[in-house]
């Protein structure tokens, strides 16, 4: 009231200026499902192939294969797990669906022999825990199955069926990685939601509308909705302006934000996987072709291992008897750590090893796929070519002369 008396005065005419904003556009809004991020696509991808690959083999207490009982599981395991079903493709899919929180396969054995195994849809699995000991402790754990198809409900007990948890808190099941990661993925989709919409309506920034009047209240909404109305219409590319109104375009830069929200998830993601960033062709650089041994070790021994090992203590608990596995006997990958190498480096190790008593040639040969060789089966010493045992003074096994050398 004071200005207004005080502009009388002054002769002149008291100016209010009003700003609204609104959004560019028709509006339309872009939701970016959480569940296809790429990077969380990628990190399961690398994962699954890494574990397609394993060979099994079965181990006794001394880690000597042991070849008379390994036919009964071979095929199943290594080759053909399910009719028109190879082996590389069920472990492949089986990794995908413990990333689901759990994977399943139904074992079917014939007179004592592991004829397949047959892969589960996890979204169709139950699993029961006795916990008010209705089986009078005879069974603890039962697995109930729909089958879709048919329509038909099975049950199952422990020991037939192959089960691999991830993430799990209670070691009974698993949890999803993407309900783990959910916050993460979660944000980054927001982001891309809000860039894609922008691009789809045509802008990246919000139109700020300014006028000079000492309108009522009425009459501002009355304003507003007429302004609504207008952008509202999807055929409105121009947008009429009354006299003493002005438009003013504001950039929104949510570009920089996008690619900064973008890196941070991308390192989550990954740290969460155990898969460097490297693997994934993020961070800059030259990708793969920076990637060290140390890091492609590291990668091997700190995620693929670990998951080696719970696939490998359910093979062994599943498909050996108690006898057996009193025995020592196991199953484990007959793959070896020097598969994660590239050949240059790979042959280096692998001599090192042989020179250093470490490995036989046969045993150096079987890694690179090569036959073994007659008298390749001892071990020797580095430098001499003799085996492991010769006494110092006989240099390669050869006789000593009389100076003793």
């Amino acid at each position: 009231m004071f200005n207004k008396i005080k502009d009388y005065f002054k002769g002149s005419v008291h100016q209010k200026i009003d700003t609204h904003v609104y959004p560019i556009g028709r509006g339309t809004r872009v939701n970016v499902d959480a569940g296809g991020n790429m990077v969380f696509a990628t990190c399961v991808e690398i994962l699954a192939k890494n574990l397609a690959q394993m060979r099994w083999g079965l181990y006794g207490p001394d880690n000597s294969e042991l070849n008379t009982i390994l036919p009964l599981y071979r095929k199943a395991l290594n080759l053909q797990p399910y009719p028109g079903v190879n082996a590389y493709d069920f472990w492949n899919y089986m990794e995908k669906q413990r990333q689901g929180g759990n994977a399943y396969a139904y074992l079917n054995f014939e007179n004592g022999e592991l004829k397949h195994m047959v892969p589960l849809d996890n979204a169709h699995m139950q699993v029961f825990w006795d916990d008010a000991n209705i089986l009078e402790g005879k069974r603890k754990i039962v697995y109930q199955y729909l089958d879709i198809v048919g329509g038909q409900s099975y049950t199952f007990l422990p020991e037939e069926i192959l089960h691999l948890k991830a993430y799990s808190i209670n070691g009974i099941v698993g949890r999803p990685a993407i309900e783990v990661l959910f916050d993460t993925l979660k944000a980054d989709a927001d982001v891309e939601s809000a860039l894609r919409s922008g691009v789809q309506n045509g802008f990246d920034g919000t139109i700020v509308l300014s006028y000079t009047s000492d309108l009522s209240d009425s009459k501002q909404k009355e304003l507003q909705n007429r302004v609504k109305e207008l952008l509202a219409n999807s055929n409105n590319t121009i947008l009429p302006l009354p006299a003493g109104m002005t438009a003013t375009n504001i950039k929104n830069d949510i570009k920089s934000t996008f690619d900064s929200l973008k890196s941070t998830n991308a390192q989550a993601i990954s740290s969460f996987f155990g898969i460097p960033l490297a693997m994934l062709n993020i961070g800059g650089g030259a990708g793969m072709a920076t990637f060290s041994t140390n890091q492609l070790m590291s990668f091997y021994s700190g995620t693929i291992a670990p998951i080696v090992k719970q696939y490998a203590d359910e093979l062994t608990v599943k498909l050996l008897t108690g006898r057996q596995i009193s025995k020592g006997y196991c199953f484990d990958t007959a793959n070896d750590v020097f598969d994660m190498l590239d050949a240059s480096t790979k042959a280096t190790v692998l001599c090192a090893y042989k020179g250093a008593g470490i490995l036989s040639a046969n045993e150096a040969r079987a890694s690179l796929q090569y036959p073994a060789k007659e008298g390749g089966d001892e071990l020797q010493t580095v430098g001499t070519g003799g085996t492991l045992g010769d006494n110092a003074g006989k240099n390669g096994g050869g006789d000593t002369t009389e100076e003793g050398k």
